[in-house]
């Protein structure tokens, strides 16, 4: 823990000390050279002129710039550093990308510096907080086909479908939720009746409870009566509607964490699971879920559904607990794959 406190605090010095050298340079280049030429632009900055400022960076075969206008100011003062370093005698850089991925902004760069390794990862991070289109402070979008980052305005174009912030107390807020990943059995879409109902933590624990009142097979839909109703484990899992609602409230509570719910149907598993506790909600549960969109994010939606379709190798789908297994190894494949601060944005949301 110490060692990892030291590496920061000496990267973040680091960073300062790169900082004041690349005001110097720029004071020096105001001083002595053509400032059109060299200087960074105020305002927008147009591709061609950073690629002809850092050629030998920017240029192909060299490097490649490949994301929205907002960012370039970032990937121009990324350069301006790297090229201060080196004129300090750090070695010359490789090859250099700098691309819009998953929503984020992903800097890759051939150098044995740890130091333009912390350049790269401060400038992806930066990225997070600034609208890729306009450079305007902003955040992860997210709606059905597309994750960017997006300020208030060019977001509301694009019209993400997003759930309305609901606010949060300051205890849960003050603490990383765990995760649980829900998925529910109900009987048709048109007048949805809870036929089951599964939870699973990051870490493995379950629930999972079958209700023998509040629904009747005449009311499920074909579908459900052929893949979902043959499937019911039975047993001590078949309980009565108030035992599974008190035993949900005790068994979330227990886990004695803040706890947020992830779910790829909110409006029928989220809704089904609230209206099950009614005036037992536990005061440990995120009042809003997280929506689990694998639509949001193309460049893995292969490498998701795989992920979600070899979870059901053991035991088929249209099982509540099944579902929310494959969702949550769904999530881990996503996690690994996702830029930490766009993740981080993600969770927010």
């Amino acid at each position: 823990m110490i060692v990892v406190i030291l590496r920061e605090r000496y990267f973040a010095f680091a960073l300062k000390v790169v900082d004041v050298i690349v005001r110097f340079k720029r004071a020096t280049e105001k001083m002595f050279l053509s400032w059109e030429k060299w200087g960074k632009p105020e305002g927008d900055i147009a591709l061609e002129k950073m690629v002809s400022r850092f050629p030998r960076y920017l240029d192909h075969p060299s490097g490649s710039v490949r994301c929205g206008a907002g960012w370039y100011p970032l990937v121009w003062d990324l350069c301006t550093a790297i090229e201060a370093m080196e004129h300090l005698a750090m070695p010359r850089i490789g090859h250099f990308k700098a691309e819009e991925r998953l929503g984020g902004l992903f800097v890759r760069i051939e150098s044995g510096s740890h130091i333009v390794k912390e350049l790269a990862r401060d400038t992806e991070h930066k990225a997070a907080a600034i609208c890729s289109e306009c450079g305007a402070p902003g955040s992860l979008q997210l709606g059905h086909g597309f994750a960017k980052t997006l300020c208030p305005a060019h977001a509301k174009k694009r019209k993400p479908q997003k759930a309305k912030p609901v606010p949060i107390s300051a205890e849960l807020a003050a603490r990383e939720p765990m995760l649980l990943f829900l998925d529910t059995e109900f009987t048709d879409f048109d007048y949805p009746q809870l036929i089951s109902l599964a939870l699973v933590s990051e870490s493995g624990e379950i629930y999972y409870a079958e209700l023998a009142n509040g629904w009747s097979p005449e009311g499920c839909s074909q579908f459900v009566t052929a893949n979902v109703l043959p499937q019911l484990t039975g047993g001590d899992f078949f309980q009565e509607r108030s035992y599974a609602k008190r035993r949900l409230a005790e068994w979330v509570s227990s886990l004695a964490v803040p706890v947020r719910v992830v779910c790829d149907a909110p409006g029928f598993d989220w809704v089904l699971m609230v209206d099950l506790l009614g005036d037992t909600f536990p005061k440990n549960l995120y009042p809003a879920p997280i929506h689990y969109y694998s639509e949001s994010f193309p460049g893995l939606f292969e490498l998701l559904q795989k992920a979600h379709a070899e979870a059901y190798n053991e035991f088929p789908p249209h099982h509540a607990l099944h579902d929310a297994e494959a969702l949550r190894e769904a999530w881990e494949v996503m996690k690994e794959h996702l830029h930490p601060a766009i993740l981080k944005q993600y969770l927010k949301l």
